[in-house]
């Protein structure tokens, strides 16, 4: 039986796809497990590997090209098998929980994760990103496992068969997304026609329905009022007098569209206030070149580089503030939390985000246990996932699943900042320059000291202002005295 390739679903949110560039042409003959396609996302570009061996047939999305997900694109054939006809294609429904990637929110479990299920780590992630219940999938692997294949080949099965993966609502069929959509527009679902696979409604088929409506009921209200001699107001370009011309007009890149959308949502959504206060570096600077040194003398003869110190990993103070924010948020729980309909999850895991400036904007790779890992491994984990998110080679796991964000500009002079949350986080840490300057101390006297200035951006529904302040001042603490690091 021809296999069906689909447009696979990476994030949570995510409701289309993107093709980037076929790997394999129509044709080629491909390997179980061998990449066939790059499929461009919100974030990263992402390879899509066969989920069995046959000859490369059907293509039907172009590079370019926009394809909801669950939809076939291609599909694999063995000797003797011929494409099959056209059929409605599926799409994965969202699931629901908004816990940090690769692990379980707190009081629930994994999607698929049932009594007497059994799945490896990579399936069991898969399927969550699927909307597949892993219950429902009959395991291949050691004493009945569930593995990574038996969750494509389910979610391949499901491709070839007449009825797709649904959510369904009285006789509505929607994405969560578009749901969501229609909530905030207050859009009844009934009146708008869908677009996805067998008519099923997107979030773009909401918000146009939505401006569609909202167009025609300007147009009566304007064919109503009396006509008036004023002209008409300018546009928005040409609003002001002296405007001046406009040199070009920048199409927005995924990743910007992303951004420009999230930040929105989120000074939309959440209750947004800061705390600040300057943390002395003294100590934390000497341990940061402690390790630099000691690192050399270890590699006498290798060469350093940006990232590595005598052929170790460079601990640099991004390094430490990791570090420190983990032990902070150990100490207070509290922070390390999302808002979630109605409800604050606390984490039980320490995932610290680092935001990242590339080319295409900026992203936030996470290092995963933060609080687990000594400076070094730290050191290690951030250097890589920095030269990967240059080269533009991250993978979706490693944007997914933080739980704080330290954002540091003190390497480009910046003495204060105030960062946007990065939802559905709580927190988030931004971390101005370390600057030369004069702290009075504890006896009168006025020395010059390494200050820089922490700002802690927190979403109000989680943490309240005494809260906050706890929290930062015990960074400044450890800051200060790191050998609490130590203990």
């Amino acid at each position: 039986m021809p296999t069906a390739v689909i447009m696979p679903k990476f994030e949570m949110a995510q409701e289309t796809g993107k093709v980037a560039t076929w790997l394999k042409a129509e044709g080629d003959v491909v390997k179980k497990g061998e990449a066939i396609l790059e499929v461009e996302t919100d974030k990263v570009n992402l390879e899509v590997e066969a989920m069995a061996d046959g000859v490369l047939m059907g293509i039907s999305a172009r590079p370019g090209d926009v394809v909801p997900i669950g939809q076939t694109i291609a599909w694999l054939l063995k000797p003797g098998e011929t494409l099959p006809a056209a059929g409605p294609a599926v799409d994965s429904a969202q699931p629901t929980a908004a816990a940090p990637a690769g692990r379980p929110a707190a009081q629930s479990a994994p999607a698929g994760a049932g009594p007497g299920t059994s799945a490896s780590p990579l399936a069991a992630r898969l399927a969550e990103s699927l909307g597949v219940d892993v219950a429902s999938i009959k395991g291949s692997g050691p004493r009945g496992q569930v593995t990574r294949e038996d969750v494509e080949a389910h979610v391949a099965a499901q491709a070839r068969s007449t009825v797709g993966n649904e959510e369904v609502q009285g006789t509505v069929r929607a994405v969560p997304a578009a749901r969501r959509v229609a909530r905030e527009l207050g859009v009844d679902l009934r009146t708008v026609v869908g677009t996805g696979p067998e008519g099923r409604i997107q979030s773009d088929d909401v918000r146009t329905h939505f401006e569609t409506a909202k167009a025609g009921a300007q147009a009566a209200a304007s064919a109503a009022e009396p006509v008036s001699t004023q002209a008409e107001p300018l546009t928005a370009l040409a609003a002001f007098p002296g405007s001046p011309a406009v040199r070009r007009l920048v199409p927005l890149t995924n990743i910007r569209r992303t951004i420009a959308e999230r930040m929105t949502a989120s000074v939309r959504e959440a209750p947004q206030f800061t705390v600040s206060l300057d943390a002395d570096m003294t100590r934390a600077l000497a341990i940061v070149e402690d390790l630099r040194i000691n690192a050399a003398a270890a590699s006498p003869s290798a060469v350093a580089s940006a990232s590595t110190s005598g052929g170790q990993p460079r601990v640099t103070l991004t390094t430490l503030l990791i570090k420190a924010s983990a032990w902070a948020l150990c100490q207070h729980p509290e922070a390390n939390a999302a808002y979630q309909d109605g409800q604050i999850a606390e984490w039980d895991e320490v995932n610290v985000g680092v935001a990242t400036a590339i080319d295409a904007g900026l992203i936030v790779p996470v290092i995963r246990q933060a609080d687990r890992l000594g400076m070094r491994e730290i050191a290690a984990r951030l250097g890589d996932l920095t030269t990967r998110a240059r080269e533009n080679r991250l993978k979706i796991e490693d944007l997914q699943g933080g739980t704080f964000t330290v954002s540091n500009l003190g390497m480009f002079g910046i003495d204060q900042f105030t960062a946007i949350l990065n939802p559905p986080q709580a927190a988030i840490l931004a971390v101005g320059r370390v600057a030369k300057r004069a702290v009075v101390t504890a006896d009168d006297r006025v020395e010059v000291r390494p200050v820089t200035t922490l700002t802690l951006t927190a979403d109000h529904r989680v943490l309240d202002g005494a809260t906050a302040a706890r929290f930062l001042a015990t960074l400044q603490r450890v800051l200060e005295h790191p050998g609490l690091l130590m203990e």
